[in-house]
């Protein structure tokens, strides 16, 4: 089995920005292995969710840019996680609704579980 690389979200930021002359270096370097064969990365929820906060908060990212971004990197078969295809449905209408990630999060997985949503949230009350 290959060697599995589990990344926080500083990695897939500095990879994504390349702003910063030591560390985005080293995020792509990261990135390129994975690349090469040399390890998969394991990209967990929490940290597309930190990634997707950061980038759109402090760096005042677009979604469009955001969601196109980190489902480009999950759609690369030497990203691993099992809930993969959710993620990426949660980006997608993440993209698509003035929803945060969160909420867009929450409600993929109560469809996939097939649960009872409750929320005080208006936004996502629409979807339910």
């Amino acid at each position: 089995m290959k060697r599995i690389v589990f990344v926080d979200a500083n990695i897939i930021i500095r990879f994504f920005l390349g702003d910063h002359p030591l560390l985005s270096a080293q995020a792509q370097t990261m990135i390129e292995k994975a690349q090469n064969g040399q390890y998969r990365i394991y990209l967990d929820e929490v940290v597309v969710a930190e990634v997707v906060w950061t980038l759109s908060s402090y760096y005042e990212k677009g979604k469009v840019d955001i969601a196109n971004q980190i489902g480009k990197l999950l759609s690369q078969n030497w990203i691993i996680n099992p809930r993969k295809k959710l993620i990426l449905k949660s980006l997608s209408l993440f993209e698509k609704t003035n929803l945060s990630y969160i909420d867009c999060w929450i409600y993929i997985i109560n469809q996939h579980l097939k649960t009872d949503l409750a929320t005080f949230d208006k936004n996502l009350k629409k979807l339910i």
